[in-house]
């Protein structure tokens, strides 16, 4: 008797246990959750993350601790992001990043990482000093067209950046030779565009906020947007397609990600989280009032887009000889 007693004593606990299970599994997020932003602190993908941090927090009931991580040019940040354990308390907001693996910076792919949504995108600009010969963007490529090595091209900061990299997708579009094309390295987009109206750069691709203060100057001339429509506070600049008849969206982009293996049941939630902040009118008021576009892709469409840039911006490095 005492036998079957602790018999079903027995049952009783691991029945117990059994219903506990989906429980526990539904209580995440139970503590602060880091959220790695591959950059230094006051820049675009630090603002970003820390107002996306403060929606996230409200959307789980949990602290969202932006953590900067910007060494090697964001490699640390991205390593972190796509090692960490697959638990959902590490995440990160990421942005174009196909170019450090082919460019032996960085060992990580599209693959590594778990796609919850994109939030943000950022056209580039085609920025000329204002006594160019150029007229507009036709001209402008037409010219590099025909001599692909008589121009001087800044990239920012590394050739393998957001900004050349979407000069270069354009250029490749337009059937330029781009073995041919001279891009040059500096010290970042705003270094570059003094230096262009000193005579030293022919073309900045930069965002179009970054060359804002120049161009109300009179000392920059923005030829395009690589944007579907014209920006507000930019409404004289045109978009590539009323100019060249080219439809492309070019430029930088963000989004949150986790590790590859995140439990299905906390990408769930993340998704749902993720995509009432973008919609809060707070949320994108605050993004607007900042300067940066908005985007939405949910977690399939990001997670296509990611595997789509790793192949054209990898083909674009490999022509490019970066």
């Amino acid at each position: 008797m005492k036998s079957a007693n602790l018999f079903g004593v027995g049952l009783v606990l691991t029945a117990s246990l059994i219903a506990m299970v989906p429980a526990m599994a539904q209580q995440w997020p139970e503590r602060p959750i880091t959220l790695i932003a591959p950059a230094g602190a006051g820049g675009g993908t630090d603002a970003t993350a820390r107002l996306l941090a403060l929606g996230l927090e409200q959307q789980l009931g949990q602290p969202v601790n932006v953590v900067n991580q910007g060494q090697g040019g964001g490699v640390v940040g991205f390593t972190s992001i796509t090692t960490a354990e697959p638990d959902g308390y590490t995440l990160g907001v990421i942005y174009n990043f196909a170019h450090y693996s082919p460019m032996g910076q960085g060992d990580f792919d599209a693959a590594d990482m778990t796609p919850i949504g994109q939030f943000n995108f950022d056209p580039a600009g085609f920025h000329v000093r204002t006594e160019s010969e150029w007229a507009n963007v036709t001209q402008a490529l037409d010219a590099i067209k025909a001599d692909p090595g008589a121009y001087d091209i800044a990239c920012g900061g590394g050739c393998g950046g957001s900004w050349p990299l979407a000069f270069a997708s354009l250029l490749n579009t337009y059937e330029v030779d781009l073995s041919q094309v001279r891009m040059i390295s500096g010290q970042g987009a705003a270094a570059a565009l003094q230096e262009m109206v000193a005579g030293g750069f022919d073309v900045v691709p930069s965002s179009v906020p970054e060359a804002g203060s120049l161009i109300e100057a009179g000392l920059v001339r923005g030829l395009a947007v690589f944007g579907s429509e014209r920006l507000a506070a930019f409404p004289d600049i045109p978009t590539l397609e009323e100019e060249t008849g080219l439809v492309l969206e070019l430029g930088a982009w963000r989004g949150l990600v986790g590790p590859a293996g995140l439990p299905e049941d906390v990408v769930a939630k993340l998704k749902t989280a993720l995509e009432a902040v973008y919609n809060d009118p707070e949320f994108q008021n605050a993004m607007t009032e900042r300067g940066f576009g908005l985007r939405w892709r949910d977690a399939d469409d990001f997670g296509a887009f990611m595997a789509e840039e790793e192949t054209s911006v990898r083909e674009l490095v490999r022509v490019l000889g970066l």
